[in-house]
């Protein structure tokens, strides 16, 4: 999906752009499994960059010739483990200096805001009111109909083979045998872009997480979608359930359960594998790469579509040559993973 955002926002910004997409134009896992757009992150950084986002996919969407099926339900992000109450206080506290409607609910505003923890006692939770889920796969396909319709040329089923370079500076990419030249080359795929830096000798500050998606039949109305640690709880607009968690698949269902007793009953439809990928200090890659020609779009992990229709207006902006968005500042590529892992450690 966000490699669409950036063909369809270079192009309107009057950019020669071609979409090269290795499979089908189509969300990937990570966006499919957890359709879900927030104004607020645990990062700071990554609040800023996405505040505007339930709003800028609501505007989008009117533009787009494919319904997205945006549905405003809104987040809630549950105390737990690894994010416990004092870490939701600061999130709510960092959201709101920032100008967002975000706050921390207690256990028994929470329950009743979400039918899915009907007759539980959760814990408290932050809400982000204005937080919509999508059909994910069709705001990609709906963004490449748009992207082809303002210029850009847009090729499935076309995977790079690799860099085109002369000395260090990336001038193209290898298709079919034949040198492609570009004026700038924009990886927004994670693992082709593994694939094309690792063969090109170069490395990648990224993380892997391994997670198991679940996705279920359920006739019960569910509400916002939720987060506790890294258990994601989603239902799409055609009543499905999308469960998610770095588990397995077994756990992951077991964790909802005790969760959400209400989900009990409900027949697992899907199980699926997906691999999501971050930053070492869990923040995206955004921006030029140290190779001259090369530009990142990378790493955005579980909650790929939050930031991904800023980014994809903030890089068409840089790459026309305007001064590059001091939100995608922390994000840079060259800045090195150690100096990332101290700006965390401190």
């Amino acid at each position: 999906m966000l490699a669409a955002a950036i063909a369809r926002a270079a192009a309107l910004d009057g950019r020669s752009v071609a979409l090269l997409a290795p499979a089908g134009i189509c969300a990937t896992s990570p966006e499919r499994v957890w359709p879900v757009i927030r104004t607020s992150a645990p990062d700071p950084n990554r609040s800023a960059l996405q505040a505007d986002a339930p709003a800028r996919a609501a505007k989008l969407a009117r533009t787009l010739p494919l319904s997205p099926g945006l549905d405003r339900v809104g987040s809630l992000t549950l105390a737990g483990r690894e994010r416990d109450l004092d870490a939701l206080t600061r999130e709510a506290a960092d959201a709101q200096t920032l100008g967002l409607d975000v706050w921390l609910d207690a256990p028994q505003a929470a329950a009743a805001l979400s039918p899915a923890l009907a007759g539980v006692t959760p814990p408290p939770a932050l809400n982000d009111p204005a937080a919509v889920t999508v059909y994910a796969d069709a705001l990609a396909l709906g963004l490449a109909i748009a992207a082809e319709a303002a210029g850009a040329a847009v090729f499935a089923h076309t995977p790079v083979e690799a860099l085109a370079r002369d000395d260090a500076a990336v001038t193209g990419v290898a298709l079919q045998g034949r040198a492609i030249r570009a004026g700038a080359v924009v990886l927004a795929d994670d693992h082709s872009a593994i694939r094309l830096v690792r063969e090109g000798r170069g490395r990648l500050s990224l993380t892997r997480e391994e997670r198991s998606a679940l996705t279920l039949d359920s006739d019960t109305a569910f509400g916002p979608a939720l987060v506790q640690d890294d258990l994601l709880a989603a239902q799409d607009g055609g009543g499905a359930v999308l469960l998610s968690a770095a588990d397995a698949p077994e756990r992951v269902a077991l964790r909802a359960e005790a969760l959400l007793p209400r989900l009990r009953a409900a027949r697992i439809r899907a199980i699926e594998n997906v691999t999501s990928w971050t930053g070492v200090d869990g923040r995206p890659q955004i921006g030029a790469a140290e190779l001259p020609g090369l530009w990142l779009a990378l790493g955005f992990g579980r909650d790929a579509l939050s930031p991904a229709l800023a980014v994809a207006d903030h890089l068409a902006a840089a790459l026309a040559g305007d001064a590059l968005s001091p939100a995608l500042a922390p994000f840079a590529p060259t800045r090195r993973a150690a100096l990332r892992l101290l700006e965390a450690a401190q």
